[in-house]
């Protein structure tokens, strides 16, 4: 496969997978900085909640892994053009350091880099958590992946593609249903039982709630705790439906928290309820 090809086949994946967006190849914007003329191999540009969401596609064909070097030139081009993702894809490979350079950028601009074959797998990465018969479509954030295994506590994990999952990991999310045709409880009734519970563990924790987004559907509140023997704050997105309560808990450190919070408010748009049916094999 030559460059040419390369670059259009990867162009066909994001126009099937972005059908109602605006998507260029080999799209030309003058840069907001340099003042002068930046090339985009794919732009992808959507509204998402009413905002504009512009993402920046650079299709690499090199004869060698992309290094920190490459990740720093198109983090500031993507500053450049005010892109809020950016992605790298190889026909080679990566060099550790060199996602590390992409998901630690203090900057709010999310980036991830993917081999060529690893393509399909992350634009498909989706997972169907259920409870009973309540579900939710759920899709990964950038960068992510879902580990739909369920554990004793949570439905989901979802944490950083290409790392290994553990429990003391500074930056993950698990998601949670709370059943509401027990008790009729609402997403206040939730938070109030839960307040109560960081009192009977004797936990001791500032609780602030913080301004997010709105769905014209459901109601929506997000939660940041602060444990007082943990560096770490959990960050709690609430979704309330109408027989279930959609939950998803974050980690993040403070200097990632900002971009962090954005991806949970991605899913915390995105998910869609569902009701399954389950029949059991005799």
């Amino acid at each position: 496969m030559n460059w040419k090809k390369y670059e259009k086949e990867i162009f066909q994946i994001f126009r099937n997978e972005y059908p109602d967006a605006e998507i260029t190849f080999d799209a030309k914007i003058v840069g907001r900085y340099s003042k002068r003329s930046r090339q985009i191999d794919i732009l992808i540009e959507q509204y998402v909640a009413g905002n504009k969401l512009r993402i920046a596609i650079d299709a690499k064909f090199f004869n060698k892994k992309i290094d920190v070097k490459t990740v720093e030139n198109y983090i500031s081009m993507l500053n450049d053009i005010e892109a809020h993702k950016g992605l790298l894809i190889t026909n080679v490979g990566y060099s550790q350091t060199a996602i590390n350079r992409a998901y630690y950028d203090p900057t709010d601009i999310e980036l991830d880099i993917l081999n060529f074959d690893q393509l399909k797998e992350f634009q498909s990465e989706y997972a169907l958590p259920f409870a009973g018969n309540n579900a939710v479509d759920l899709f990964a954030p950038f960068g992510w992946i879902i580990d739909a295994r369920t554990s004793p506590n949570w439905l989901a994990t979802l944490y950083q593609r290409g790392t290994e999952f553990n429990v003391e990991m500074d930056e993950w999310m698990y998601v949670n249903f709370w059943d509401r045709t027990k008790n009729n409880d609402n997403v206040e009734d939730l938070l109030k039982i839960q307040k109560q519970g960081f009192k009977q563990g004797n936990y001791e924790v500032e609780i602030e709630y913080l301004n997010t987004i709105k769905r014209n559907d459901s109601k929506i509140v997000l939660r940041k705790v602060k444990y007082k023997k943990h560096l770490i704050p959990e960050y709690t997105g609430f979704v309330e439906f109408k027989d279930f309560i959609f939950y998803i808990v974050m980690f993040s450190p403070l200097e990632l928290s900002k971009k962090n919070i954005r991806k949970m408010e991605n899913i915390l748009m995105t998910i869609i309820p569902r009701k399954i049916e389950i029949k059991l094999s005799e």
